[in-house]
């Protein structure tokens, strides 16, 4: 896993940030861009985030990166075994999942081609979505394409 979250930690932060900083703490904010909005609070946690939830520092923010993206990984393994023995591929897919959400990898065509061994279709839908509230953004594009080209860099077969 050490391997996976050396790659897949840098990733998320290149485009998640650490919004709603005060001083040194980071704090929820509702993520409007998220249909419907999301509290959420440092580099995109969401899970058991609330308006109330507690301020964290910057580096307690990364701890939580760090745990969610190996439980994220986890998920991700369960749902494509084959991400086991593809650190790159396996962080590029936290990193979408954690963007999207593991019920939204769960019926995805990069799921289903992982799982039929077709890497290089794989590397593709993981382009998709670029698109929040029906709108194409260019930083989430930036994100899908960076996210294949990690992906792309770990298929070996």
């Amino acid at each position: 896993m050490e391997k996976f979250l050396d790659i897949a930690i840098p990733l998320v932060v290149l485009f998640e940030g650490c919004e709603k900083r005060k001083g040194d703490l980071v704090y929820p904010y509702l993520d409007k861009l998220a249909k419907p909005p999301v509290w959420t609070r440092g580099y995109g946690r969401t899970y058991g985030i609330t308006e109330t939830s507690s301020p964290i520092t910057k580096d307690e923010a990364k701890q939580e990166l760090a745990l969610g993206l190996e439980k994220y990984a986890n998920a991700c393994v369960k749902l494509a075994p084959p991400l086991l023995n593809a650190a790159p591929c396996l962080a590029a897919v936290a990193s979408w999942s954690w963007n999207c959400g593991i019920g939204a990898f769960r019926v995805s065509r990069l799921r289903k081609a992982i799982n039929e061994g077709r890497w290089l279709d794989a590397a593709q839908h993981i382009k998709t979505p670029r698109t929040a509230g029906g709108v194409v953004l260019n930083g989430l594009a930036r994100r899908r394409d960076t996210e294949a080209d990690v992906f792309s860099g770990g298929i070996t077969q």
